[in-house]
């Protein structure tokens, strides 16, 4: 037996050793998160095609293409900090991509790789505040949504504070990470400079670790396809 076949084969088996473990260990939490989540954006989430936008690891583009929709996760490469995306989010969403047969798409964060109006609604689960340029972010989000682009941020009408900014990051992992925290009239402020209006809005509580957190859905569409 050629030997090398024998080295291709630990190696293949220690590339998907730790996906499978992680993706099991972190399933309970994925997918609850990701049911609650859905809980939230299906009345709203139109017929059509759907980009998850910094989907982490994927539990939501799974469970949205196991209800029916046609999913494209989009991801930009993790940075040094990013453990949490290196060790955790990447390879579940790797193993999920393949498993649910989700397309998982790597860009450089600037412009997306796909046509305007290329999906009928766009998804922003707590990706916002981590983008270095969240406007820029949320302007290629709309330009290639031909319906609402749904945005969950932490924090309601008080800036997140110190403390609510350290749990994000041990949470995630994620350090040297952009932490661009918004109050509500902050977030509002910033839809209306990329041209979007807000169709609806409602705040939820989370908790995690005996800490209570504050959110905000906000569902937005294009001024210009939406202008009243």
């Amino acid at each position: 037996m050629d030997p090398r076949a024998d080295e291709g084969n630990e190696a293949a088996g220690r590339l998907t050793f730790w996906p499978a473990v992680i993706s099991a260990a972190y399933a309970p939490l994925g997918w609850r998160r990701a049911r609650f989540v859905l809980s939230l954006i299906r009345p709203h989430l139109p017929a059509g095609p759907v980009l998850d936008l910094g989907a982490g690891t994927g539990h939501t583009a799974a469970l949205l293409s196991k209800e029916g929709w046609a999913v494209t996760m989009a991801d930009v490469p993790p940075h040094a900090g990013a453990l949490g995306q290196r060790l955790v989010a990447r390879p579940i969403a790797a193993w999920l991509s393949r498993d649910f047969g989700v397309p998982h798409v790597l860009y450089g964060g600037a412009v997306l790789p796909f046509a305007d109006r290329s999906f009928e609604s766009v998804l922003l689960a707590f990706v916002l505040h981590h983008c270095p340029d969240p406007q820029a972010t949320l302007r290629e989000a709309a330009r290639v949504c031909g319906g609402p682009v749904l945005v969950l941020e932490d924090g309601d009408d008080i800036l997140p504070g110190r403390l609510e900014r350290l749990t994000d990051a041990l949470v995630n992992l994620e350090f040297g990470h952009p932490h661009a925290e918004r109050s509500r009239a902050g977030w509002l402020d910033l839809f209306a400079a990329c041209g979007l209006g807000v169709r609806h809005e409602h705040g939820f509580t989370s908790r995690f670790g005996g800490l209570r957190r504050r959110h905000r859905l906000y569902v937005l569409q294009s001024l210009v396809m939406w202008p009243g």
